[in-house]
């Protein structure tokens, strides 16, 4: 992990275009008008990273700035469970066992700390009516990918998985490619499918013409027909 400094820059220049408050019209009071002013704290995390265990007791949230996180629990037997993907612009939730998971590939997060959020709080601008946005947002999305799991067929669910991600994965627009950096055996993970299994899905699912599989990721060719397959 690796924690980057405030650039020195003019007050006057702007927020940075890729600020995840900025994408998600979210939290002005904390980015402020310029990096300077921004009371969040900016990490970078390399490729398969776990998230830090200081995460779960210093920061309140985080806030996907680039890349793909992958948030797990940890299940009876100590090992991680896959429960959601967080792409950017979208709210990381921190906190106890909600504090676990890993990088899928490089990727930046914004960490706000307790301090910050119940400083913001006392001067009532707002702070909480943008949480329970985000907090919302990432509630859908753990309830998509809940119902994938349910699917009757491995295909369906797969199916279902992909137009999920296509929609959620960066809740400002839809994504016509999933990276790379998503692999298959998170999304096996993510199902609770064999990583074997998910790849024939995928091989099932191209052969409909419904996706393509590339270099750089998934390239959705048809998302309304892997929802509609999904049902």
């Amino acid at each position: 992990m690796e924690v980057l400094a405030t650039p020195a820059v003019s007050p006057s220049l702007a927020t940075p275009p890729d600020c995840p408050a900025r994408l998600a019209g979210v939290l002005e009071p904390l980015v402020g008008p310029c990096p300077q002013q921004c009371r969040l704290r900016c990490v970078r995390l390399e490729p398969r990273e776990p998230f830090p265990e200081s995460w779960s007791h210093s920061y309140a949230f985080g806030l996907v700035r680039r890349g793909v996180l992958l948030r797990g629990r940890p299940n009876a037997c100590g090992a991680m469970t896959l429960v959601d993907a967080v792409g950017a612009g979208s709210l990381l939730p921190l906190g106890g066992c909600a504090s676990s998971g890993i990088a899928a590939g490089r990727a930046l997060v914004c960490l706000a700390t307790h301090a910050t959020v119940e400083h913001a709080r006392e001067r009532g601008v707002g702070v909480d009516r943008d949480l329970v946005r985000l907090q919302s947002l990432a509630l859908t999305r753990l309830e998509r990918i809940l119902d994938a799991r349910a699917r009757p067929s491995a295909e369906a669910s797969v199916a279902a998985l992909l137009a999920t991600l296509a929609d959620t994965l960066q809740p400002q627009r839809r994504r016509q490619v999933l990276p790379s950096s998503l692999q298959q055996r998170d999304m096996a993970a993510l199902l609770g499918l064999r990583h074997e299994t998910v790849c024939r899905a995928l091989g099932s699912l191209e052969a409909r013409g419904l996706l393509q599989r590339t270099s750089d990721g998934i390239a959705l060719r048809d998302v309304e027909g892997l929802a509609h397959l999904a049902h």
